[in-house]
């Protein structure tokens, strides 16, 4: 093992106090720990940074909501760690989380390290929804891979230095901004490895961001028409416009038929 490599993980929160005891209680669980971890307070209107503050933890106090990109690339620019790790405190991580994926950025020194995830109800642990990914697709073509197969954002390890050559998150977006920081990295030929097993666990509530199916949509078909006037490889050209006529059904479905004109 590599000691000189560090590890930083990530925690953007709002109001979340009634998460902070179970996230704590996890993350013990880990076989190897980070080396740091810092916990942004995104303006909540709870008791979240007084409770993490109470708990000596380092927590970075925002003075306005901004929403999870721009938590996100606050706790990045503060991390001293080589690399980085994003997880909601409302998520769920393996034991061996930390000590697979460092084991490949020691080994293979990728600059993002993947993991297939699972989404479960809150209360019975239920799967929702399985996200497998392919390491051998993603390194066949990345940007294609990962415009049409979108990332989350806590089943990844990126390198600090090459997720802030992206720029980081894009802080006009509330959803979908963790898969769009993936095609951005893929742009930036950043290199990606997928360990094909469950090591992230999405507890999916009803009040999230991303249960707001209309917005949701309608930001993912912009999204694909700003990469549609980026991206002209042939790869990407493909994926975009299959990506968009996925996009179209479900905005069909809401009545939003000029949108869904405009990606198809």
């Amino acid at each position: 093992m590599n000691g000189a490599i560090k590890y930083a993980l990530l925690v953007p929160c709002y109001n979340a106090e009634k998460y902070i005891d179970g996230f704590i209680a996890n993350i013990s669980q880990l076989v190897r720990p980070f080396d740091e971890v810092i916990f942004y307070d995104d303006a909540s209107t709870d008791d979240t940074f007084e409770i993490l503050s109470a708990k000596g933890l380092n927590v970075i106090k925002g003075a306005v909501n901004k929403g999870p990109g721009f938590a996100r690339n606050q706790l990045a620019n503060a991390a001293t760690g080589d690399y980085i790790h994003f997880h909601d405190i409302d998520d769920l991580l393996h034991p061996k989380y930390l000590q697979k994926t460092a084991k490949i950025a020691e080994n293979n020194g990728a600059d993002v390290i993947l993991c297939n995830v699972v989404w479960q109800k809150p209360r019975s642990g239920e799967t929702i929804l399985a996200w497998n990914y392919s390491n051998r697709e993603i390194n066949k073509a990345p940007l294609a891979y990962t415009i049409a197969n979108p990332i989350g954002g806590i089943n990844g390890l990126y390198r600090k230095r090459k997720f802030i050559e992206t720029g980081g998150f894009n802080t006009e977006i509330r959803i979908w901004e963790d898969a769009d920081i993936h095609v951005r990295l893929a742009a930036k030929e950043a290199s990606f490895f997928i360990i094909e097993e469950v090591l992230a666990y999405s507890i999916r509530y009803a009040d999230t961001a991303s249960a707001d199916q209309t917005s949701a949509w309608i930001i993912r078909a912009k999204l694909l028409q700003s990469y549609a006037g980026t991206f002209k490889q042939k790869d990407a050209m493909i994926a975009i416009g299959r990506q968009a006529q996925l996009v179209a059904s479900q905005l069909i479905m809401l009545r939003l038929f000029d949108l869904a004109k405009n990606c198809l």
